[in-house]
């Protein structure tokens, strides 16, 4: 069995659930599951995956998947010309491995260099633009997760940033909980190699958080 493969018992244990309860939703189909033989087996990123689904709408409970999942190792790429916005992500993102860059031709050389898991590519920058960048970075791997940055919420770019294979755009300033969430289920989806929905949320400019700011 691979490391990403798990049987009934691992998936109980893994999900704090009873293993007949387990079995119950494998067979009425109400959760990823494929059988090998006799035996039910689980991909623990469809798992993941299926858990956030089942959790979105429940503050709660969203907050208990985003911690969970935030524990990764995984690498995530802040690309921003404005040092205060790396810092923040530098201190808030607890559990990544967070890299910065000041620039798209910055980026684009880390992530030829490095396994990047997750860019948060910020729209504005000097020289290539963060559209350009975003283009230039799906040519070289289309699976890797970005959510576009944005100082000014505007929708055509947006748009843009979608068509072109942004997992998500958020305005500045941002909401801290929420920019965890989409940074979490990014990861999980693009992970598995197939192209990941798209998500365009935005939040209102004039909102006042306890946020960062540009």
């Amino acid at each position: 069995m691979t490391d990403n493969l798990m049987n009934v018992k691992e998936t109980a244990v893994y999900l704090k659930m009873n293993k007949m309860t387990i079995y119950k939703l494998a067979r009425q189909g109400k959760i990823p599951a494929f059988r090998v033989a006799s035996e039910w087996r689980f991909n623990k990123d469809l798992i993941n995956e299926w858990l956030m689904q089942q959790l979105k709408g429940k503050p709660g409970l969203e907050k208990i998947i985003v911690e969970k999942f935030n524990q990764t190792g995984k690498t995530v790429l802040v690309v921003d010309d404005d040092e205060t916005i790396q810092d923040y992500f530098g201190r808030a993102l607890k559990g990544y491995k967070v890299i910065k860059a000041s620039g798209g031709e910055e980026a684009l050389n880390i992530i030829k260099n490095d396994s990047i898991d997750l860019v948060l590519l910020d729209i504005r920058m000097p020289g290539i633009d963060g559209i350009e960048t975003l283009r230039r970075i799906k040519q070289y791997d289309k699976n890797i997760a970005i959510i576009m940055l944005s100082a000014y919420g505007n929708i055509q770019t947006s748009i843009e940033a979608a068509r072109l294979g942004a997992y998500s755009s958020m305005a500045k300033p941002f909401d801290l909980h929420e920019m965890k969430q989409i940074i979490t289920e990014a990861i999980v989806v693009s992970g598995k190699g197939r192209t990941a929905p798209i998500s365009l949320q935005a939040t209102e400019p004039g909102r006042k958080k306890k946020q960062a700011k540009k």
